[in-house]
């Protein structure tokens, strides 16, 4: 039986912990990264990165994103379809002083183990919320679908 496309997005997001991160520098030249993120109840993702990584000067200059999450190479059944998820997201930084920094923080340690309490100690990392305003999912040829609604998660397929 095969699985559904909303099932099938549902399993990508639970089982993928990293994002790629397509920036722009500050002199407009593109840059791609990725990080380790956490995604709360509201659908919004949150990454933590040092600000010595190349995309988190980015990120502090050009508030927009695309994020990518894809289906492990080992797992895809076709390489030039892999089933992946992008969005366009606003960034916002979220301040030490801020309730959700702490709460954030605390997610990321049970999901991650104890490095987070060593990364919580540097001072050079930044917490970022990016928060989608767009979306669209593929698994696969001919499957491609706009993500819609709250949290994006209603599929519209694309002709």
């Amino acid at each position: 039986m095969s699985e559904t496309a909303e099932e099938t997005l549902q399993q990508l997001l639970g089982s993928i912990h990293t994002i790629q991160i397509s920036s722009i520098t500050v002199d407009g030249k593109p840059n791609i990264s990725y990080a380790p993120y956490i995604r709360d109840d509201k659908g919004f993702y949150y990454i933590f990165i040092s600000q010595l990584a190349s995309h988190t000067n980015d990120l502090l200059h050009n508030p927009e994103v695309a994020i990518m999450l894809t289906e492990d190479e080992q797992n895809t059944r076709q390489i030039f379809a892999r089933t992946r998820v992008t969005y366009h997201c606003q960034v916002e930084t979220v301040t030490a002083n801020e309730q959700s920094y702490a709460e954030v923080l605390d997610q990321f340690g049970m999901e991650f183990d104890g490095i987070i309490d060593v990364l919580r100690g540097l001072p050079d990392f930044i917490l970022f919320r990016l928060i989608p305003q767009s979306g669209r999912f593929v698994m696969g040829f001919g499957q491609a679908y706009e993500l819609e609604g709250e949290q994006f998660q209603q599929l519209r397929h694309v002709d």
